[in-house]
């Protein structure tokens, strides 16, 4: 995406926040666009005074489950809205975090934001606009609402990337959930190269959660009789994932785990799991009714065939390839299938991914844009 597209899309996003909000003035107009390029930088500190700052805020704001959580202020920055973050049970500690989630730089200057201001004060003929963003000259200065924008519309927000928006119901269920129990288990399930180890990855940096992979749980040669492998998701050594790991980790216990190593066809010493409270386990078979029992929490990635397809080329040699085709998709689908996943219980998250196009969470030079919806499709 080139700085002139980036702009664009930004003023577009401008013109929609203006329709909701009339009364703003230039100097609120030059923040939009400030935030809108320069994003959150210039906010960033220790977790814990970030958290303290956004507690202190949201003590003095109602919980308002009307307003809307979200509101794009470009393509990579999104207003976090802090009533209705409270209403959803999004706590302060990870609004912080998504907050130093931010890429450490921006592609984007001051005098980009002049030049930007510059073009919507020419296009909706508003020179006052151009004319309060000269004081983006002094290094130091940084925009603030305007007083009469303060008592019409009382701004209570965070700037985060706009990568997590739509995850945001995915976090605050999460959230809601850790609050009201000692220890939340979240299942993140999905086809192969679909993105959960990364997402799972990305949601335990904001959540401090730990997470696990259901591919230290294959069954051992032994157990893998034709009978077995006859049961969808026979493969996944179900039972040593519950009954040693799973179960005594919900009910408090040390929660030790045991890798099992496919090579050498033994599991590995035991391993502490991370204290944290909220435990991801991420990987395919991890919504099979034992663990689907367990879970707090179930999400699903549906990501497109063709992104995955790309992936598996880029990241596999051509006889793993051949075996994910002959052997492990056709073993997911039955999987799916047999279970009818995603159901109705799993949150469900899209991603795409687009080449060439800037973005605040990038991997191998792919957009990713999620979206999250209720309900299996």
């Amino acid at each position: 995406m080139t700085k002139e597209q980036f702009t664009a899309e930004m003023l577009a996003c401008l013109r929609a926040a203006l329709t909701l909000r009339p009364g703003a003035r230039a100097e609120d107009i030059v923040k939009f666009i400030f935030q809108g390029m320069l994003g959150v930088g210039h906010l960033l500190g220790p977790v814990e005074q970030m958290q303290a700052r956004v507690e202190h805020e949201t003590a003095e704001q109602p919980s308002d489950p009307e307003e809307p959580l979200a509101e794009p202020v470009s393509p990579d920055w999104v207003r976090l809205n802090l009533r209705r973050a409270k209403a959803d049970g999004l706590t302060p500690r990870v609004i912080a975090r998504l907050m130093l989630s931010a890429p450490a730089q921006t592609a984007f200057t001051r005098s980009d934001v002049l030049r930007a201001c510059a073009e919507y004060a020419a296009q909706a003929g508003q020179p006052a606009v151009a004319e309060a963003a000269e004081r983006l000259r002094d290094p130091h200065w940084l925009p603030s609402h305007s007083d009469a924008y303060r008592a019409r519309y009382r701004p209570a927000y965070r700037l985060i990337p706009a990568e997590w928006a739509p995850l945001l119901p995915a976090i605050a269920r999460i959230a809601h959930a850790a609050a009201g129990q000692g220890r939340t288990l979240v299942t993140l399930d999905g086809p192969c190269a679909s993105g959960k180890t990364t997402l799972a990855e990305r949601l335990a940096s904001v959540l401090d959660a730990a997470v696990l992979h259901t591919d230290d749980f294959v069954v051992p040669h032994a157990q893998k009789t034709p009978e077995r492998l006859t049961v969808p998701g026979g493969n996944c050594d179900w039972e040593r994932l519950t009954a040693e790991v799973l179960a005594p980790w919900k009910a408090g216990g040390a929660g030790l785990f045991r890798r099992y190593d496919c090579r050498g066809d033994r599991l590995r010493d035991p391993e502490p799991l991370p204290a944290q409270s909220v435990l991801i386990l991420e990987g395919s078979y991890c919504n099979l009714p034992a663990i689907r029992a367990l879970a707090d929490v179930r999400l699903f990635m549906a990501t497109p065939e063709p992104v995955r397809r790309e992936r598996l080329i880029a990241r596999e040699s051509p006889g793993s390839l051949a075996m994910f085709d002959r052997r492990w998709i056709p073993l997911e689908n039955a999987y799916f299938e047999a279970y009818g996943l995603p159901d109705e219980n799993c949150i469900v998250i899209k991603i795409h991914a687009v080449k060439g196009k800037s973005s605040s969470y990038s991997r191998n030079n792919e957009r990713h844009t999620f979206h999250h919806s209720e309900g299996g499709e």
